[in-house]
């Protein structure tokens, strides 16, 4: 990570999310390329402890404030004083940014009914946590309602997405973004037929529906990462007779996992729920000029990669339809290289870091212009 650079007269960002680095994850991620990246703000961060006392630290030159903690409910840290703690870091800000879903910050911003500027992203809905939800939908409409600008990561969000297509006058995409080099586009050759997938093991992402498609497959998968799902995975790669061919890689070095991208042959985004809201790891696989098999969700998981372009798109929860995705790229080499040097491409004109930075640093400027 880079230092914040940003001069003495810089605006003033507060971005508020749920956990902070060292506590790693999509969200996280994303608030760490703004901080590090734009040297235009001045930021200070607003999270939670998973557990814990209320501290304030710094990270790479950004001061980050962490509410105490009394745990977490439906993955939504118990932080009486966070609402307390976003009062006083309002008064600093000049803008806000909320990073969505996380419950905590838009009851806490009704709460303090404060007279700043508001930006959103909606990074996705909260799936599958009925009855918890139900209340909170009220609130969350409530306060969407009353913010500046709705950032997204794709086009589908803002027209499929129930919750946000309403709100679509003050919705602006941003695709997200990787360090990209846009001197390279070398199609890659097929060498064999060896599968990837990298991502956190649990239900919603469809590693089950792949793990089943090699029984069809005269092919090898290696699965990259961890998560709850991974022992009940382990049992249904033997369960299907296909354990011989799937090799959990657990959590790796960056070092290997740049070795797995170069040596596979297809990556596979096999999701299955509506959780999947974008699929970054696609865009690294394609840089890789690897053509991907993803699924056809109502996100913007298929906006990534796209069907016929730089890959294939298949039903959600459908093996057999991996299989023959599989099959079609391992059998047909001038697709196969078609689709890579897409893919390449298409990461560097659409999925450039630096271009979602600038962007972005934009709204910041436009709702204090219109404040």
């Amino acid at each position: 990570m880079s230092p914040n650079t940003a001069t003495d007269d810089a605006v003033n960002v507060l971005q508020v999310c749920t956990y902070y680095y060292p506590f790693t994850g999509g969200i996280q991620n994303v608030v760490e390329s703004l901080v590090t990246g734009i040297d235009s703000v001045r930021f200070r961060i607003l999270a939670s402890q998973p557990r814990g006392r209320p501290s304030v630290d710094e990270v790479d030159g950004t001061t980050v404030v962490r509410a105490g903690s009394l745990g977490a409910v439906a993955s939504t840290p118990i932080s009486p004083t966070f609402p307390y703690l976003l009062r006083k870091q309002l008064e600093w800000a000049d803008v806000v940014h909320y990073h969505l879903p996380f419950p905590l910050g838009p009851v806490s911003h009704l709460l303090n009914r404060a007279a700043v500027p508001v930006v959103v992203t909606f990074h996705d809905d909260i799936i599958d946590k009925e009855p918890f939800v139900y209340p909170y939908n009220r609130v969350l409409d409530r306060f969407l309602r009353g913010v500046d600008t709705i950032i997204v990561s794709s086009p589908n969000m803002r027209d499929e997405c129930a919750r946000i297509s309403k709100f679509s006058a003050k919705t602006t995409v941003i695709p997200l973004g990787i360090d990209v080099d846009e001197t390279s586009v070398e199609p890659r050759t097929r060498e064999g037929t060896r599968l990837l997938f990298v991502g956190r093991l649990v239900e919603f992402k469809g590693v089950e529906y792949l793990i089943s498609a090699m029984r069809n497959l005269d092919a090898s998968l290696s699965i990259v990462g961890k998560g709850p799902a991974r022992e009940s995975l382990e049992r249904h790669a033997e369960a299907e007779g296909v354990s011989q061919k799937v090799t959990f890689e657990g959590f790796v070095s960056d070092e290997r996992l740049e070795q797995l991208y170069r040596d596979a042959d297809v990556f596979v985004l096999p999701s299955a729920g509506e959780n999947e809201s974008f699929g970054i790891v696609q865009l690294e696989a394609m840089s890789h000029g690897l053509p991907v098999i993803n699924t056809a969700l109502p996100t913007g998981v298929p906006f990534v990669s796209v069907d016929g372009e730089t890959g294939l798109t298949v039903d959600p929860g459908e093996p057999d339809q991996i299989a023959d995705a599989a099959r079609t790229l391992f059998e047909d080499d001038n697709r196969y290289r078609r689709y890579s040097a897409n893919a390449q491409r298409r990461v560097i004109s659409k999925f450039d870091e630096q271009e979602m930075l600038e962007q972005t640093a934009d709204v910041y400027r436009d709702v204090l212009e219109r404040a």
